[in-house]
Order: structure tokens, then sequence, then C-alpha cells
């Protein structure tokens, strides 16, 4: 598209518009490549016949294709001696993941195909990361309102390369699990995938649970949880399976399970005043401590009193049923979040490998989020889409035109969107961040002083955004559009608060 006469966004748009029509869903702009999801199979655009058409040309011989952009990353290793990596963004439902693995089962192509002429027999790290994908997606993904399988969590896949041209091991590393979807989600949206498998799954006799989602709390509260095109039974059954291609032991699979279960179970406990917060669901309780292993009397405490430590003397204050919940809720986010990164660890050790020369690793991460209740979870998301947004612009914009002056080359200046002052407003002192941190530090901070404060320091602001109508939200102009952000329950998920506990087994 850079070779269009006329460019501009209505041009740009257009151009992709009639590719799109065609079936022509790759377009390259300059060296970045733009991918249109197809909602449909294209028969031919990804086999095998497909790679060996792409392996070792460069970007522009042929027509724009993700296989194009691995090429070039895999012979930019090789030939240079460096790391690489492919940066994957754009919206929920965009077909980002999709296109990580495309990516991977090129680079796993090239490979098999560097050992086969050796008369080696390699690992096949592409199936292997393909096999994981049902744990991760089960694990990490959930129904948002734009995308009925989204990634709730980015990650960066790392694969290392010998000397040979061969993969020798690959990494994942996870970020920014949306823990808080456990105990929330908005209206016609789910938990987590794994929580509506395993109760389809035929397993709740084992672990006290209905195969019913709305008999619990996190499975029911968005009113939504049957969903046209997936099959929870199905997915169990793919989970169990990836569970033991990974080397997991019926062990490590029970427990990881006995887990989940106990979370559903826990979130639906209830608490009732009686000189302060008391469980008032017993039977749950029961249920909750038989499985995880611990006390009764333990667990209750934990929930219901805050311990200090004053002058070597431990004190215990009662807390009301709102806190007492808080608690629960933070149990099972943090019980959730710890399971999932163990998860990440033990798949780790199964694609581990012997030696590394170099690596090209893929970001998968979440695109820009704009929904009707935006929290801290989008607000995040969104910070860290405009930092690779800076990156981007960084690379792409300034240091070429600094090399194009350097070098005396005859150009012609750009004009682009500059987003620092964005990345100023959420970063600097006295900056949302660091306004959020400072409120949350403070006993009596709460989100409505926490709004005044951000509305007092920031309403001068070009990206910052003051609602007309006094309500508890401020907005920032992101560079992809303006966002809304509801404080209610910001410093709460900010703090995150989580009291180390250790529990006596009965």
């Amino acid at each position: 598209m850079a070779k269009l006469g006329d460019l501009h966004e209505g041009s740009l748009l257009y151009n992709i518009k009639l590719r799109y029509k065609k079936d022509l869903i790759y377009t390259y702009i300059g060296s970045i490549l733009s991918a249109v999801n197809p909602y449909k199979s294209l028969p031919g655009l990804y086999d095998d016949a497909k790679i060996n058409e792409y392996d070792g040309k460069d970007i522009g011989e042929l027509p724009p294709h993700i296989y194009a952009i691995a090429n070039q990353a895999y012979r930019s290793m090789w030939k240079n001696s460096a790391n690489q990596a492919v940066l994957i963004s754009g919206e929920s439902g965009a077909g980002k993941t999709e296109s990580t693995k495309f990516i991977l089962r090129y680079l796993s192509y090239q490979s098999n195909d560097v050992n086969k002429k050796k008369g080696k027999e390699g690992r096949n790290y592409e199936e292997q990361i393909l096999q994981s994908s049902p744990i991760l997606e089960a694990f990490g993904n959930a129904k948002t309102v734009y995308n009925n399988n989204s990634s709730r969590f980015g990650k960066f896949i790392q694969l290392n390369f010998a000397a040979t041209g061969a993969i020798e091991g690959c990494k994942i590393v996870d970020y920014l699990l949306e823990k808080n979807r456990v105990v929330r989600q908005n209206g016609g949206e789910r938990n987590f995938h794994i929580f509506y498998a395993l109760l389809a799954g035929g397993l709740g006799s084992k672990f006290g649970l209905s195969a019913d989602p709305s008999q619990y709390r996190i499975t029911s509260m968005s009113g939504t949880w049957d969903v046209d095109g997936i099959d929870d039974k199905a997915d169990w059954q793919a989970v169990e399976q990836a569970f033991r291609t990974m080397n997991f032991s019926d062990e490590q699979m029970s427990d990881i399970i006995t887990v989940v279960a106990a979370i559903l179970h826990l979130c639906n406990m209830k608490f009732t005043t009686a000189g302060g917060a008391q469980v008032a669901t017993q039977a749950v309780l029961e249920q909750v401590c038989q499985l995880l292993g611990i006390e009764e009397a333990g667990l209750a405490e934990v929930l219901t009193q805050q311990k200090r430590v004053l002058r070597g003397e431990e004190i215990y204050t009662p807390l009301d049923v709102d806190q007492a919940a808080d608690s629960r809720d933070s149990l099972a986010m943090n019980l959730y979040a710890r399971t999932f990164r163990w998860i990440i660890s033990k798949i780790n050790v199964s694609l581990r490998g012997d030696e590394s020369f170099q690596f090209v690793g893929v970001l998968d991460i979440f695109g820009f989020e704009n929904f009707e209740f935006n929290s801290f979870e989008q607000f995040n998301i969104n910070y860290a889409n405009e930092k690779l947004q800076q990156y981007f612009n960084r690379h792409i914009f300034s240091l070429e035109q600094l090399e194009y002056n350097q070098e005396g080359i005859d150009w012609s200046d750009i004009d682009w969107v500059d987003n620092s002052e964005c990345l100023d407003l959420i970063e600097r002192k006295l900056g949302v961040l660091s306004l959020l941190d400072e409120e949350s530090r403070f006993p009596r901070g709460t989100d409505e002083s926490l709004l005044i404060k951000l509305h007092s320091s920031h309403e001068e602001a070009a990206h910052y955004v003051r609602p007309r109508v006094a309500n508890t939200k401020f907005g920032i102009r992101h560079f992809a559009g303006e966002v809304m952000y509801d404080v209610t329950g910001l410093l709460e998920k900010n703090r995150d608060t989580f009291r180390e506990v250790r529990f006596t087994a009965p």
C-alpha cells in the first residue's frame, strides 16, 4: 500500500476492502503485514506447498503472506546471528493467535527440513506447542462480547534454534493474566473456559460438583454459560488428552482439577454478620477444605479476620461481610493465577531443549480494548498497547527518518501521530499510575478520592477526559481512540490484597 499514489485513510481502507473481497487477506504496508480475519477457511493458503513457495524469498517477491514474515525472521536470525521478534497486534477477534500458529508452523517446518537433510530425527516443536494449546486456551481464554475464544493473557513464545537452523527448545512467557475474571464478568461474557469444561466433563461426583453452571456464582453471574459453537464437554476431553501429551502425571492432573473445583465451591461461600463476618454456608466451607486438605477453622479465620502484629503481639480484627467476601475472592483469584503459572512452567519443562544459538520470538498479546465498562484490566491492556505503539513509531518513523538524514537521502518528511504525550499522562510523576499507587497505599483511600485527584491533576491535559456530567469515570485519549474508565473497584484491584497464609492440614 505504500506504493499507492493517493495515500490517505480512505484510499488505504478501500484498498484493503477490495483485496478482502477477492480473499486476499494479506496486504503489505512497507515492511508491515496487515492481516484481515476471513472468518472462513481458505484452502491451500497455509499448506506445505505454500511454505516451500516462500522459503528463501525476500519480502515483495511474492504476494503478501504471513509465511513471508516468518521467513524473513528466520533468515535474518540466521544471516545476522541476531535474535528476532515478531509482534502481532490487533483488536480482539482479529486472528492474532491464529497468526501466531502459522508463524510457528513455518518455523517448525524449516526446522524439520534441516533435520531431514542431516538425516536426523528432530522433535516436532510445532506439534508440541499446538498440543499445549487446548490447555492454555482452557485456562487462559474466555468468551467476551467480541470473541467467543478471547485470549485473556498475553504470551511470548520463544523458539530457540541451534547453529544448524533447527529448533532446539521452546519457552512460553505469560503476561497479564486477567485473574479478576475468575470472580467478575460483564454481562454476556463467561469465566475462563476450564470451569465450564470441568462441569461438562462428567467428574462432578468426584469433586462434589453439579454439572449445571447456574449452580455456581462465578459461572452464572453474567447470565451466560451455554454458547453456540462451544462444546464444553469436547473441550474437556481435549484438555485431558493435552495434559497427557505434555507429560502431566495423573496426580498432577488431579491436583490441578481439584484446585479448579475448590475455587467453584469457594466462590459460593456466603457470610453473615454476628459480631463481625461469619461463614454462613458451613457445607461449602467443609467441601472446600476437604478438597484443599486444610482445616476448616483455619480457612474461616483467614476469610473473616485480619491479623496484625504490633510490638510482637498478634492482634485479630473482625472483618465485615463485604471485606470477608473480598478476602474470599482474593483467595480464589490467587489460587487460579498461581495454578496457571505452574501449568505454564510445567509446559516449559516439556518443551525445554539442550542448546541454543539464537531465538525467534512471537508476541501474542491483547489488542486494544474498549468495552461498555472498562476497568483496571482494560487500562493495563491499553497501556501496554500504547508502549508497543511507541516502540513501533520509534522504529518505523523516527529511526528510519534519522537514517535517511544521516545518509543524505532526498525524501519528504512524514507526519505521524506521536503518542508520547498520552504515555506521559500515564507515567509521569503524579500521572495516572502514580496517583493510583499513591491512593492505594492510603488506608482511607477510596475510588472516589482517586477520581477527585485525577480530575484536579489532569483535567487540562490534552489526552485526559473529564466527563461533563459527574459520574465514576475518567477518560484517556489513546492512539486507537478515547476510552472511558470506571474507577469502581480500581483501588481494590491495584492493591491486589492477598494475605500470605499457611493452613494446617487436618
